[in-house]
């Protein structure tokens, strides 16, 4: 029992609705539609362009040689947003490309004293990267090539991580390590040619003392011109340094990230193991290496929405709840300015209101009064595309960068003849499946125009369509979304919380199912009222909404949604705001959906949680799981460098799902806040080039300005609630319900202190399956050699365990046992390693490698202040003695000479005589 010989297929249609990166293709050696995007609030500067085509320049050649003449960047798309000025002669109109999706942001600063570049990386060794993030200053000033080095490598730096999963060779925290008798430098190789300095002294950071440590504020220093030709992980500042460490030079020893993930493999390892290169000739001359630019930008939104009407919409509410959201869409999200065309299709298409351009509430009511009202008929959604289509057409003869959103509940076999016409349209194509029964292929459109996919129930208390509209605008911040079927006189009763960084255009929906409207209650902060009389009833749906004039008040709103109808009804409150326009950005939450493509194909919930793109602390995270048969399933997230988490704090909250009911479309939202808890944003983890703080040039020291640290206490956080919509994902086959397939997931924080000869390990436990549950056992082994443990786990030496109670998941482990007295061997290192077992004996991945050194000091090494004070007493002796020494010789010359003298008086005496 409990083996992994069951066959189990998750295809996951997946929406990431603004970190799913623009899709980079390889083509004979060169990378093409890598999309750079400009952040909106970035002052207009034409320079910018030129700097970022520069880099990509330089990148492209360095990335040439470094991958030894195997990839390049081909085709660079530069993405403008649309508050620069309009200059169609210069600047193309974007198809699908946008800021969210980019795989290069050019933005503000990570905070307020920071223009370091970084890549957002989190689902581990060999996984691809979110995004790429520079600075428009780290751009624009040149100071920093003195401190990162070029921009062209830098960005090759940041391209390892994005692309091949690979990790930095250095570490902030722990610059040196110790090694035998010695301090060793944390870096890669390990004969990277420098000097360690305390400023522009480099004679007093002694690192021949294992018993005395280097003295806080020493560095590394390269020499900037050396033979040395490795590692770009470590620094790209090096003139000589051209490639990746390898299998021959890496440093299996330094205490670094790439170690630590990547299980002590070297950065060109995991790089060769990508799909990049498994069919690369590195002998075919590819000519040019210079990449080809196209400058884009975002221009104003022309959507249409095709909207099914075919007979079973008529059902389940479908068509009441399609009123409802698209009513909410046009009246409260769409923006100012844009065009909405409207197309409903059922056997055959039907324009209900053609390209209208919106421009105050009378034009928005006239594209509410256009939606449909009946449903019967078959269903045929190529015909609604293709009218979408030309109605999309009727602003500027063209359908590129322009909009569909396609809500269907029905199944349509016909529906892959029309993907080629609208692949080449030019068109994102956003579908929402609602029910159980929409077509299979349905999101396939999403995915070949980079458009978003979301999967709405029948269970009208999950507020599944109305989220689906709410999140087509990126301006819109959705803080609640809840509901719940109420009895007679029984109520929705709740609280939010409105932060200072949002409070604008902050709306109150409210929908019901019958024709009897609840009884409905807001107070604000000061104790303000908002009645059912306030609110704005819809005319042809059950549905009211209040907005706030101006800026809602920052702290605690409450809401209750009474139920007066004489038989019970679910009813639902979705809460929206948009940001102040305060000094700082508000807290953003973004999802993420990992699956393995390997058994037993785990699959991980992922929510980023950054104000400032600074990491927020101390948040909780719930993930609310809907199943194809409305069943709901909440998972929570943690920040805990353990299990699925990669990091501790570093604003990504994560943790596996490996609850399932049924196969068919699932979704899934993410429930974030912060309520009465000490919650900051802070630096946080991030993958990145070093910051070098000098560096050596014929033996002359050059300092940069030192890194500015970052103080927790200038970025708090105030109470706060998000909702965040993840879309959907299909799962095809599910588990046996009888079978236990999860195993425990990887120990990823072991750690090891040895004390007076007794060694203790530390590790957050995992569950039974992945982090779920208890753990039925843990098997410890040792070995003198990090890799015989990553290798050959079971052949190393095993601990005695049979004293490990094991404690529930994402609890922590301590144990601890002495060393053998044939390994108290002074100036030796030991490595440990953990697998654990569940009840039927699935194992979990060999953890993380740990290790401690055997040091004794010798008498030789002394403690540091006792040495010092030996030392001045030394030296005083010394110099007493030979003051002592000198004055006798001194005295012993004076006497001679007197004698001397007085015998030569006597002779010439008796000379005289």
């Amino acid at each position: 029992m409990g083996t992994n010989n069951y066959l189990v297929v998750f295809s996951l249609f997946l929406l990431l609705p603004h970190l799913t990166s623009s899709k980079i293709e390889l083509v004979d050696k060169g990378y093409r539609n890598l999309v750079i995007a400009i952040h909106k609030a970035v002052p207009e500067n034409p320079q910018l362009i030129e700097k970022i085509k520069e880099m990509l320049k330089e990148a492209s050649n360095y990335l040439y040689v470094a991958t030894k003449f195997r990839v390049f960047f081909k085709d660079v798309k530069i993405l403008l947003p649309d508050t620069w000025t309009t200059k169609p002669d210069l600047y193309r109109k974007a198809t699908t490309e946008t800021y969210s999706r980019a795989n290069v942001i050019i933005a503000g600063q990570k905070n307020s004293k920071g223009d370091e570049p970084y890549t957002l990386q989190y689902e581990g060794c060999g996984k691809e990267g979110r995004y790429i993030h520079f600075t428009p200053n780290f751009l624009l000033n040149d100071k920093f090539i003195q401190a990162y080095g070029p921009r062209g490598k830098v960005f090759v730096h940041e391209w390892a991580h994005l692309r091949w999963g690979v990790f930095d060779e250095y570490n902030y925290k722990q610059p040196f390590y110790r090694e035998g008798e010695h301090y060793r430098v944390t870096k890669c190789p390990k004969d990277l040619l420098g000097k360690v300095c305390l400023g522009n002294d480099c004679s007093i950071c002694n690192l021949e003392n294992a018993n005395d440590p280097p003295k806080e504020g020493c560095a590394f220093l390269p020499e900037k011109y050396q033979e040395t030709n490795a590692s770009i992980m470590y620094t790209p500042l090096v003139k000589s340094v051209n490639y990746f460490c390898d299998k021959s030079n890496h440093n299996q020893d330094a205490p670094n990230d790439q170690n630590k993930f990547c299980k002590l493999k070297s950065t060109w390892e995991v790089i060769l193991e990508s799909g990049d290169f498994r069919n690369t000739n590195t002998t075919t001359d590819s000519g040019s290496v210079e990449p080809q630019f196209t400058v884009m930008q975002e221009r104003k939104t022309a959507l249409c929405l095709v909207l099914d009407v075919s007979g079973s919409m008529s059902g389940s509410g479908r068509l009441e709840r399609l009123q409802q959201s698209s009513t909410l869409f046009i009246e409260k999200i769409a923006k100012e300015e844009s065009f909405i065309g409207i197309v409903t299709f059922n056997n055959a298409a039907d324009v209900k209101k053609g390209l209208t351009y919106v421009s105050g509430d009378d034009v928005r009511k006239t594209l509410v009064n256009a939606l449909p009202t009946t449903a019967g008929g078959g269903t045929n959604i190529c015909s609604g595309l293709q009218e979408a289509l030309q109605v999309l057409r009727n602003d500027d003869a063209s359908t590129e960068g322009d909009e569909i959103v396609l809500l269907t509940d029905g199944e349509d076999s016909g529906i892959s003849n029309c993907f080629e016409v609208v692949r080449t349209s030019g068109t994102k194509v956003h579908t929402i499946a609602l029910g159980p029964s929409a077509a299979k292929e349905l999101e396939m459109l999403s995915e070949m125009t980079d458009g978003k996919k979301y999967y709405a129930s029948d269970n009208f208390n999950s507020n599944g369509l109305l989220e689906a509209f709410m999140e087509l605008s990126e301006e819109q911040i959705q803080l609640e979304s809840i509901g719940g079927t109420q009895e007679p006189g029984d109520s929705l009763v709740g609280d939010t919380y409105i932060d200072s960084e949002v409070g604008f255009n902050t709306t109150f929906l409210v929908t019901w199912l019958t024709d009897v409207k609840p009884d409905i209650f807001i107070s604000d902060p000061d104790g303000k009222e908002y009645l059912t009389k306030d609110f704005q009833l819809e005319e042809k749906t059950t549905a009211g909404t209040l907005i706030i004039p101006g800026k809602a008040k920052t702290g605690k709103w409450s809401y209750s949604v009474q139920n007066t109808a004489n038989q019970a009804q679910p009813m639902t409150i979705s809460i929206t705001s948009q940001p102040s326009g305060a000094k700082f950005e508000s807290v953003v939450v973004k999802t993420h959906l990992q699956q393995t493509d390997e058994p037993p194909y785990t699959l991980v919930i992922y929510a980023e949680v950054f104000k400032n793109f600074m990491p927020v602390h101390n948040a909780k995270v719930i993930a609310i799981v809907e199943t194809a048969s409305t069943k709901i399933i909440t998972v929570t997230l943690q920040d805990n460098g353990a299990g699925a988490d990669l990091v501790k704090d570093d604003g990504i909250y994560s943790s596996f799902m490996t609850d399932y009911d049924g196969i068919g479309r699932y979704n899934f939202k993410v429930q974030v806040s912060r309520l009465h808890t000490a919650t900051k944003e802070a630096a946080g983890h991030t993958s990145g080039a070093m910051y070098v703080q000098g560096y050596l040039e014929n033996g002359t020291v050059h300092l940069n300005p030192p890194k500015l640290a970052i103080d927790d206490e200038d970025f708090p956080v105030e109470d706060f609630v998000r909702t965040k919509s993840g879309g959907t994902f299909m799962v095809k086959v599910v588990p046996p319900a009888n079978q236990d397939v999860f195993p425990p997931c990887q120990i990823t924080d072991l750690s090891a202190e040895l004390l007076n000869n007794t060694v203790t390990l530390a590790w957050t436990a995992p569950g039974d399956d992945m982090d779920k549950g208890t753990v039925a056992e843990y098997e410890i082994r040792k070995s003198k050699q990090a890799v015989h443990l990553r290798d050959n786990f079971h052949n190393a030496t095993q601990i005695n365990t049979s004293s490990i109670i094991p404690l529930t998941a994402r609890s922590r482990e301590e144990f601890s046992f002495d060393l053998e007295e044939e390994e108290k061997v002074n100036n030796s290192a030991i490595f440990f390693a953990v697998v654990s077992c569940d009840e039927s004996l699935l194992a979990s991945d060999v953890s993380n490698i740990a290790r401690v050194v055997i040091y004794h000091p010798s008498p030789k090494s002394r403690d540091p202040d006792t040495s010092n004070q030996n030392r001045k007493l030394t030296v005083g002796l010394a110099v007493s003695l030979v003051t002592i020494i000198l004055c006798s010789v001194l005295g012993l010359i004076v006497f001679i000479i007197n004698k001397r003298n007085s015998g030569m008086t006597v002779l010439d005496e008796e000379h005289v005589r």
